[in-house]
This record gives structure tokens, sequence and C-alpha cells, in this order.
């Protein structure tokens, strides 16, 4: 939260513009944002070396290549293994989109895409064939209402967040 509180209100309209918009050109962001065009380049520079803005990519529609079917699996490490990291393990297996190490019952929650359901089971097993995984417990997204929203940031106004 600290990172965050230390935002100006133009670094929060910035972001936003850009959470939208990663190509938008500086010029158009600044105004934007009320500013020149070379004003918002130099306050991008900085917020990419402050790491607040970690990168940019394109956004691909998984189904658009092929990739049609989307899963969650919470997994549950063998007993006694709880302090070995399996990030690793599951980075190597390309079909894994996320991988989030959580609180609760189970240990890990992995995002994977598949391009059907044998495919996905295909993964799966790959998951469950991991060096200490002792459960997974698996659900398929039938559809999603909206995915990537960009994150609320204070400082945004009304116009900015629904430009």
């Amino acid at each position: 939260m600290a990172q965050q509180d230390r935002l100006s209100a133009t670094d929060a309209r910035i972001l936003g513009v850009l959470q939208r918009d990663g190509r938008r050109p500086y010029a158009d962001l600044g105004a934007d944002v009320g500013m020149s065009g070379p004003s918002a380049h130099e306050r991008v520079k900085k917020l990419e070396a402050r790491g607040v803005i970690a990168g940019y990519t394109a956004v691909i529609d998984p189904a658009a290549v092929g990739y049609g079917v989307l899963g969650y699996s919470w997994v549950t490490q063998a007993p006694g293994t709880a302090a070995t990291d399996l990030t690793d393990d599951f980075a190597a297996i390309p079909e894994i989109e996320e991988c989030h190490h959580i609180s609760g019952e189970a240990d890990y929650l992995i995002k994977i895409r598949a391009r059907d359901t044998r495919d996905f089971e295909r993964v799966l097993r790959l998951v469950q064939a991991t060096r200490h995984v002792f459960t997974t417990q698996t659900d398929i997204v039938l559809s999603s209402g909206f995915e990537r929203r960009p994150i609320p940031l204070a400082g945004e106004t009304a116009g900015a967040a629904s430009a």
C-alpha cells in the first residue's frame, strides 16, 4: 500500500489510461491527463524506473489461438512438504497461466488454459505427477463475465476511468 500512497493524482490518471491502452502515444496520453507529451513521457519513465509499471504486453484472446478451455485447480501438497516451493515446477508447464501460493486448505491455486477437455486432462495429469502434489480439486470455467480489469487507482477521475 505504501507504493500506491506515493502516487500523485496525475500518476494515477496516467496509469489508468495505460492500463486500458498501453500503446497510447505520449502526446495523446499527455492530453488525456492535462500535460504535454514530453512531460507524460518523463512521468511514464519514472513510473517504470520505480517498478510501478512492470512491463507491457499484448492481450491475446486465448480462444482465438486455440485455447478454449479454462480451469482452476486447487493443489494440496503432500503432508510434510509444505516448506517446498512448487512454483518452478508449475512454471515448467506452459499451459499454467497463473500460479498463486495461497492460505486455506489448498497450498496453490493455478489457472490452466487448454485446447480442449482432453488437453486439459493431459495438463492436469502433469500437475498431479508433480513432486509433492498430494491432491487437486479442479473447476472448469463455463463462461467468463470479465477478466484482466484495470486496477482502480486513487486519483483517477470518473471521466478517465470511462475513457
